[in-house]
């Protein structure tokens, strides 16, 4: 519209007979479609107050969810609870803390499940990614994709500092406790590249 505007400046001047009617004519066409805009707008922003609202009492009613100690019950119930809260929409923008409080609560929950490091750290990133997704947050997922991208090369130096280190340890043998704690925390640095390139190739799928 604001194009439609412009073009409507540098079109130029009309006949002085004709110059109050046309503008009055373009002025009412533009008066209709802003107000339809903000009508739908408005109906935009009312279903995100009252899905606001739902998660709110959500999250109450989530408090009190306990595990069983069944793990497969368990990671069902969990991957339900992800899922009606996916369903009710998306809330506005200057109440989206509310998201971040879910996340804690699942944090809370994958921490008590007997997942792998791996699996339960994968799971909370599906879900926060989907959230992303869900509420258009363009600007985030690139933020989330800079952070992982640090945190590969930040990996990938540690592990060339630990190997490049192991190369000036002379006549050590392999059971030097040194050396052994040294490769220990090479492995470890090595699962957590290779955590964090898994989520940059699930964020490049989006």
């Amino acid at each position: 519209m604001k194009q439609i505007q412009d073009e409507w400046k540098q079109i130029g001047h009309v006949p002085r007979k004709y110059s109050d009617k046309v503008w009055a004519d373009f002025k009412n066409a533009c008066n209709h479609y802003f107000d339809r805009l903000h009508k739908v707008r408005n109906q935009e922003n009312k279903v995100e107050v009252e899905a606001f609202d739902k998660k709110k009492a959500y999250l109450e009613d989530l408090k009190s969810f306990e595990l069983t100690g069944e793990h497969k019950t368990d990671l069902d119930a969990i991957k339900a609870h992800i899922e009606a809260w996916k369903a009710i929409g998306k809330v506005p923008f200057n109440r989206r803390h509310i998201e971040g409080k879910f996340n804690k609560i699942l944090d809370a929950l994958f921490e008590k499940l007997s997942l792998s490091k791996k699996d339960t750290e994968m799971m909370k990133f599906d879900a926060k990614l989907e959230q992303m997704v869900e509420n258009e947050d363009g600007r985030a997922l690139e933020k989330e994709q800079f952070f992982i991208r640090k945190k590969i090369d930040e990996v990938q130096n540690e592990i060339f500092q630990l190997e490049n280190n192991i190369q000036f340890i002379t006549n050590a043998k392999k059971d030097n406790p040194f050396l052994k704690e040294v490769q220990k925390n090479i492995d470890r640095h090595k699962d957590e590249l290779k955590l964090w390139k898994e989520k940059l190739s699930k964020l490049r799928e989006i």
